[in-house]
């Protein structure tokens, strides 16, 4: 009898305790740090910078997957309805067991969206208090729990001191923006190139995660509401990485770095990359091509992760390897795949069972530089894909697929 296919989650999230940031920030950041407080009616409301965000539902329904979908809450209980996994390591490896995943990347929640702070002193103190909290937690059992350091990049020379600091503390990759800075920075500004050098000689990959679709550098929360933000800032923010990062001519300065694209869908990757292909070729009397082709940039140092319902993921999947797209949970997130990534995957018809481990844990491992011989032997590469089961169901509702071990929020 076989064992468990190793599935990597190469894009999950744990919740910050909010009694983590008084403990771990200087007492000057201390008033601006996130806060839960109760209204006169009991009501949760969450504050940061000293002030109500206006979030429209629980952090414990941010914490619910498929929290929002029909048959959701608004209410969700952060302390008594949200599995410990969140922010308990112990928990999180148990639960990592029922849900049938080997190793967790893991990547923060509130601690997302940095760049558009304009306080760099604060920006850098909140990077630094997090870094240090999450290394502390995946010690626990460093095989199986890897984390993503937190890098803001709008001080360069702090950035390479929080780098090296994170490279020594065990960080497996690190975490940046796609969203420019308030001063305009982005991934492609000259005064980064140290930083490029740096990560590449360290042998750590970057990941360029999506954070607030409502950011005021995208320009759309003028325009649109939240749901349309969703739609239109999270892939969009991606886009503009991919596009810094290519046209930026990242990859041709720096051609052993890895970089990754996670949280924004991957089913428009084979458009946009043709139509950078075009644009060189059109407009080649005043924006020549690169030497490398940018395809070939991207199937040589790239990847990307996205939801596994994507109707444009097989496409991608032909065009730059299926060892190049990830999977990932997106747990516990509210806006992960629902109502099971695993299944989902699993069941594709226009992926065949190679591609299916590509993409469920060879890709990772060969991104993050796992190494699978260091699990213990429940794990099996062999093991048969259609047997995989399911990961997630919500407070009250069946498990999804057949025989699948839930992740039940406690009561």
């Amino acid at each position: 009898m076989t064992g468990r296919l190793p599935i990597i989650d190469a894009d999950g999230h744990v919740f910050e305790p909010f009694d983590m940031w008084t403990e771990r920030l200087p007492a000057e950041f201390h008033e601006r740090a996130w806060k839960r407080v109760r209204d006169d009616e009991g009501r949760e409301r969450i504050l940061f910078y000293g002030r109500a965000t206006g979030l429209p539902y629980t952090v414990g329904t941010l914490c619910t997957p498929g929290g929002l979908a029909a048959g959701g809450r608004l209410d969700y209980d952060l302390d008594r309805e949200v599995d410990r996994g969140v922010d308990d390591p112990a928990r999180r490896v148990q639960l990592m067991d029922e849900q049938g995943i080997a190793v967790s990347v893991l990547f923060p929640t509130m601690t997302l969206g940095l760049d558009d702070i304009p306080d760099v002193d604060f920006r850098h103190a909140y990077a630094r208090a997090y870094n240090s909290w999450i290394a502390d937690f995946c010690r626990h059992d460093p095989v199986r729990l890897r984390w993503a350091a937190v890098v803001p990049l709008a001080d360069p020379a702090w950035a390479l001191t929080e780098l090296a600091r994170a490279a020594t503390d065990g960080a497996t990759t690190v975490m940046l923006s796609p969203i420019p800075t308030p001063g305009g920075q982005t991934l492609a500004s000259p005064e980064l190139e140290g930083f490029w050098g740096a990560l590449e000689e360290s042998g750590l990959p970057a990941v360029v995660h999506a954070s607030d679709p409502g950011s005021p550098a995208l320009g759309l929360r003028r325009l649109w509401t939240s749901r349309a933000q969703w739609q239109m800032g999270v892939s969009f923010q991606l886009q503009l990485g991919v596009l810094y990062v290519l046209d930026g001519g990242v990859l041709e300065r720096h051609p052993r770095l890895r970089i990754g694209f996670f949280e924004g869908d991957v089913g428009w990757l084979a458009h946009w990359i043709g139509r950078l292909e075009a644009t060189y070729e059109k407009l080649a009397l005043i924006s020549p091509g690169p030497e490398r082709p940018v395809l070939q940039q991207f199937q040589e140092q790239c990847v990307i992760s996205g939801e596994p319902a994507d109707r444009g993921l097989a496409l991608t999947a032909e065009l730059v390897g299926s060892d190049r797209v990830l999977w990932a949970s997106d747990w516990p997130h509210l806006d992960g795949a629902w109502p099971d990534p695993i299944v989902i995957l699993r069941d594709r018809e226009d992926l065949d069972d190679e591609q299916k481990r590509d993409i469920f844990f060879r890709g990772s491992a060969r991104f993050y530089g796992i190494d699978l011989g260091e699990l213990d032997r429940g794990w099996d590469p062999a093991a048969d894909v259609p047997a995989v089961g399911g990961l997630l169901r919500r407070p009250g509702s069946r498990p999804a697929g057949d025989g699948a071990a839930a992740a039940v929020p406690c009561p």
